[in-house]
């Protein structure tokens, strides 16, 4: 069975999900749509995609596509999530879902009421090294697990122009780090190690470019007993030839070995009292952060195909959010969150 693609947004992050498409045998990537008509053409003609366009509804109407892939900034996401939802297209939301928690809400209510499939476009959680990591997880060679800390470093938000080569909308948002970046850590923490029970936060802004906080950090506690740290700074960068491949690096530690990830997307194994050595695992260095996309959008098409429920479905994603709002309130009044 083939199924038809229809993406909505040609702006930078949409390369990702084009290439990704294109490359997944059971699918067909039939049309692209943006307002911004030069945009959609050159998109088009990129990724081989055969029409463009730019009226949703003209699009959905001319197409029938059985995906509707949502590839906007998040105040636009509320509308073609309704428009979607009347075409009776499964969709596929990038995130942040919405500005806030109640938007989303009334999203996800609204496609579970109409019985359309919604899934939020998380990648992190299938980029490879945290694939590895949960299988070395799961083999419990770590022993029992006591803290996990992760340092984003990623070094693109310096001086007047952050962020505006890229997704400039950036720079406009009045929650950014953790509302934009770091909802991709809260769901992989959550894959990793489980259910989070409490947080809290100290975030600020450091470039006054820009509207939100852009560094910080969050204590985790989980609902096992593990704690968590996640140390922010998008103004630093960090040891790797591209800082956005990770995005920063993480330690695991546990009461049999130590674990590793470094910037280049190498795990390391440290026994107890013994030398730290190299895990290899394979992975290939394409696309978006070792094929996260692509890994993504395969692991969406196969619970269409096989009417499989999946983790990052809308209803999942509000749980995420649940804990972006405690993290926040955190920060706002300078106390724990239980959540």
């Amino acid at each position: 069975m083939t199924l038809k693609v229809a993406g909505i947004g040609a702006g930078y992050f949409s390369q990702y999900h084009y290439d990704a498409w294109q490359r997944i045998g059971e699918i067909e990537l039939a049309a692209v749509c943006d307002l911004d008509a030069s945009r959609a053409r050159s998109t088009a003609q990129r990724h081989g995609i055969p029409a463009d366009f730019t009226d949703v509804e003209a699009m959905i109407q001319e197409i029938q596509p059985d995906i509707l892939d949502i590839i906007t900034p998040p105040d636009s996401h509320e509308a073609l999530v309704y428009t979607a939802i009347d075409s009776g297209s499964a969709i596929i939301c990038q995130k942040p879902l919405a500005p806030d928690t109640p938007t989303a809400r009334r999203m996800v209510e609204s496609a579970e009421a109409n019985q359309s499939f919604f899934a939020v476009h998380e990648n992190f959680r299938f980029e490879p090294w945290y694939r590895e990591i949960r299988n070395l997880l799961d083999s419990q060679s770590l022993g029992e697990l006591y803290t996990v800390s992760f340092r984003l470093r990623p070094g693109d938000g310096q001086g007047s122009e952050a962020y505006l080569n890229r997704q400039p909308y950036f720079q406009q948002m009045e929650r950014f780090l953790v509302h934009e970046t770091g909802i991709h850590f809260i769901d992989t923490y959550r894959y990793l190690f489980g259910d989070i029970k409490r947080v809290y936060a100290n975030l600020r802004r450091l470039n006054s470019a820009i509207a939100g906080e852009d560094a910080g950090t969050v204590l985790f506690e989980f609902g096992n007993g593990i704690r968590g740290l996640w140390d922010a700074n998008r103004l630093v960068d960090h040891d790797s030839p591209d800082t956005r491949l990770t995005m920063g690096e993480m330690l695991i530690e546990g009461s049999e070995s130590v674990l590793r990830l470094d910037g280049a997307g190498r795990l390391f194994v440290r026994p107890h009292g013994d030398s730290e050595q190299e895990h290899t695992y394979h992975w290939d260095n394409r696309g978006f952060a070792g094929d996260s996309v692509f890994a993504c959008q395969s692991h969406l098409v196969q619970c269409l195909l096989n009417n499989l429920p999946t983790p990052i479905s809308g209803r999942e994603y509000l749980q995420n959010l649940q804990i972006e709002d405690a993290i926040y309130e955190s920060d706002r009044t300078g106390t724990l969150i239980t959540l």
